[in-house]
């Protein structure tokens, strides 16, 4: 449950630029755990909030992405590209485990693909952390 921050009203004091402000407090209506400060001009109301929305639903997008990949497992790597998008980086080298064949490692925003490949042409995903 969101708890809904109260300013009370009056005036707050707000420094911009080492410029000491102080402006009545508008009564804006925001959405639940919105935090208004009120500025010089009362028409420009700062949302303290929206950075924290935005790097909200970055994190929502690396989870739905990694939740999907994971659906991928044993399915080609190029498959899984076309449905979540390119990954940013694929390392590889000589398999360990497949004779003549390559292990690698695809890096995306957040989460890995460990895959190897499928006579040296295809890449298989094995796992997703």
């Amino acid at each position: 449950m969101r708890r809904k921050k109260i300013v009370p009203a009056g005036m707050i004091a707000c420094v911009l630029s080492g410029i000491i402000l102080t402006a009545p407090v508008q009564e804006t209506a925001g959405t639940p755990g919105q935090v208004l400060y009120a500025s010089a001009t009362p028409a420009l109301v700062l949302y303290a909030s929206a950075a924290k929305r935005a790097t909200t639903k970055a994190q929502k997008k690396i989870k739905q992405n990694k939740k999907k990949a994971k659906k991928y497992i044993g399915k080609k790597l190029s498959s899984l590209v076309k449905a979540i998008g390119k990954y940013k980086k694929l390392s590889k080298a000589a398999s360990c485990y497949y004779e003549n064949e390559y292990d690698g490692i695809a890096r995306y925003d957040g989460f890995v693909v460990y895959c190897h490949t499928e006579n040296r042409k295809n890449w298989i995903v094995d796992s997703v952390e």
